[in-house]
């Protein structure tokens, strides 16, 4: 028990350490993602013309509608990537994709929000946080 509790420390330390990586609820971060879906997922990732990176929970399990991931902006275009499963980088089977072209000026930030749709996963861009009531 006591390895498995170590490994699964060193996994949360190793995951909050990756340039890019989550950043909590997205206080300080520069493009937040807001899960506002019922869709499982699991895995976010975001690529940036000069870096990648990605958040999941430690465990792996899905995000709870409510939960957000914060990511450190790098140079853009930005394409955000939810997954369904754990992927580690950008791989095929996104469950939906969005991109952000431009930057925002220093101090505001890009949220992507995941909402339910006639078609499955829809991700909307705002530089305004969205509404939690609001589906």
């Amino acid at each position: 028990m006591k390895r498995f509790l170590t490994f699964m420390l060193i996994v949360c330390v190793i995951l909050c350490a990756l340039p890019g990586c989550n950043r909590g609820g997205g206080e300080e971060a520069d493009l937040v993602f807001v899960n506002q879906s019922g869709v499982t997922i699991v895995e976010v990732v975001v690529e940036f013309q000069d870096r990648s990176g990605g958040s999941r929970n430690a465990d792996s399990s899905p995000l709870r509608r409510g939960e957000t991931f914060g990511f450190e902006a790098g140079e853009y275009p930005v394409t955000v990537y939810v997954y369904d499963k754990a992927v580690g980088n950008v791989a095929e089977g996104a469950l939906a994709q969005v991109t952000i072209r431009e930057a925002l000026p220093q101090g505001e930030r890009w949220y992507v929000t995941a909402r339910d749709g006639a078609e499955g996963l829809v991700l909307f861009t705002s530089t305004q946080l969205p509404d939690p009531d609001e589906v």
